[in-house]
């Protein structure tokens, strides 16, 4: 072969090489981009609040829940996605329900030292409606970028960025587009809970007092039910009111409950006290487990805005918030509600273990009634905290109908009597009368 066609092949042959070098690179930059690129989803609210967001959506990112869940008094979404065996990264939005007082720069300084890392840069920027405090964090195992806010409600809003590997350009390219992606809507349920919640404690309570609670104690009786119609428990509920009683705390409520499901026995009493405008409070519950033989005590106190929370010898402080109302009212308010010109509001339940439950509460129309029970004319939608759902109707006058609690533990209540309720449990009569008795009033009128 002549050398001349030799060096034409070998030409041929490097330029060939040299194509499917180019195509390899291309093919792989294609698959590396694909992997570290997003893009942003639609706005993804927090139901009542006003609160949108969005999250990175792409084939490659998993989104953990297609909305905010609800645990350990702070919203959460979260998405993540696997560079590669050693690279990857998440993104988590946190809506706290109590407001945080710490200096974000002292918070990021704890979070550096949470991870054994430093803060490599902080400061302040707007981004979108809001000005974030932010830090980049790094230590051995991650870096992480860090940015939180107060929207116009007075809550805190974080965004958490977390990478491992070699993602650190990527990273802080997502941090910035997602804090710029959250938007506040004014006109939102919470800021109507809020402006309602005023009236109803300012308003309603004391006139309540006054009028419907002066001379009478007011009874509630249900059913506790499994899912298959058997009456497995009961509970009870008194509302009293009286001048003359200790420590100006003159409004009373009491409650029983009892239930015997298959797996354990449970029982508990509660006595609530407060002054009529909720400024505030005693409350002592006291549980009993008889499968494990263990009892428990929580005593939850109101003082000068600041609830006081003692459990199992331990306690615990936090804000009472405008926006909250302890679970032992809550009939109260959907009969405010009901009088209001409100349609939706959003408010927090405390509960009687001290967790705080977001609620949803709306009115019901003549129309929508059909499929939920008889003279529903309110329905409360508690959104975490106490069970995985748990959906409460009411009629006009604000008294619960039913409640339907989906949980580790689903069941049913149901409204009743006082004599259907000594029917089925007969054992239980002292310990009724004891709580009606204990509200010392002059006429008693049960519901």
């Amino acid at each position: 072969m002549p050398n001349s066609e030799k060096l034409r092949r070998m030409g041929l042959d490097k330029a060939a090489f040299l194509i499917l070098l180019m195509l390899g690179l291309i093919i792989a930059k294609f698959v590396i981009s694909s992997k570290t690129s997003f893009n942003l989803s639609g706005s993804i609210a927090l139901k009542g609040t006003g609160l949108e967001v969005s999250m990175p959506s792409s084939e490659n990112w998993k989104l953990l829940s297609n909305d905010f869940k609800y645990e350990n008094n702070e919203f959460r979404i979260s998405a993540i996605m696997r560079i590669s065996s050693d690279s990857a990264i998440s993104a988590t939005w946190r809506y706290l329900l109590i407001p945080q007082k710490t200096d974000p720069n002292e918070r990021f300084l704890q979070i550096a030292a949470s991870l054994q890392g430093h803060i490599q840069y902080a400061g302040a920027e707007e981004f979108g409606q809001f000005i974030f405090d932010y830090a980049r964090i790094e230590s051995q195992k991650a870096f992480i970028f860090v940015g939180t806010a107060v929207l116009p409600n007075g809550r805190n809003l974080v965004l958490e960025v977390v990478g491992q590997g070699t993602a650190v350009e990527l990273s802080e390219k997502l941090f910035k587009a997602l804090l710029a992606s959250a938007k506040y809507n004014a006109d939102n349920s919470f800021v109507k809970g809020a402006l309602f919640l005023d009236d109803f404690k300012n308003k309603f309570m004391p006139d309540v007092a006054d009028a419907d609670l002066s001379e009478q104690m007011i009874s509630d009786y249900y059913r506790i039910k499994d899912t298959a119609g058997n009456t497995i428990g009961f509970t009870t509920d008194t509302l009293s009111y009286s001048d003359q009683s200790d420590n100006n705390l003159p409004l009373s409520s009491g409650n029983l409950l009892f239930y015997s499901p298959s797996s354990d026995t449970f029982a508990e009493h509660s006595l609530f006290r407060s002054d009529t405008k909720l400024t505030s409070f005693d409350w002592t519950i006291s549980q009993g487990f008889m499968l494990t033989n263990r009892q428990q005590r929580t005593i939850i106190q109101l003082r000068a805005d600041v609830l006081t929370i003692e459990k199992s010898g331990r306690f615990e402080q936090m804000p009472f918030t405008e926006i909250m109302i302890p679970d032992s009212l809550f009939d109260l308010v959907v009969a405010s509600f009901l009088k209001s010109d409100f349609s939706t509001l959003y408010i927090e339940s405390l509960q009687a273990d001290g967790r705080i439950s977001p609620v949803i509460l709306s009115r019901i129309k003549s129309t929508e009634t059909a499929a939920l029970p008889e003279r529903s004319a309110a329905q409360a939608d508690f959104l975490g905290a106490v069970a995985t759902s748990q959906k409460m109707y009411f009629d006009g006058r604000g008294r619960l109908v039913s409640a339907d609690i989906q949980g580790n533990f689903t069941f049913r209540l149901e409204r009743t009597t006082r004599a259907a309720i000594l029917a089925d449990f007969p054992q239980w009569l002292d310990k009724i009368q004891q709580l009606e008795q204990s509200q010392n009033k002059k006429n008693q009128r049960s519901r």
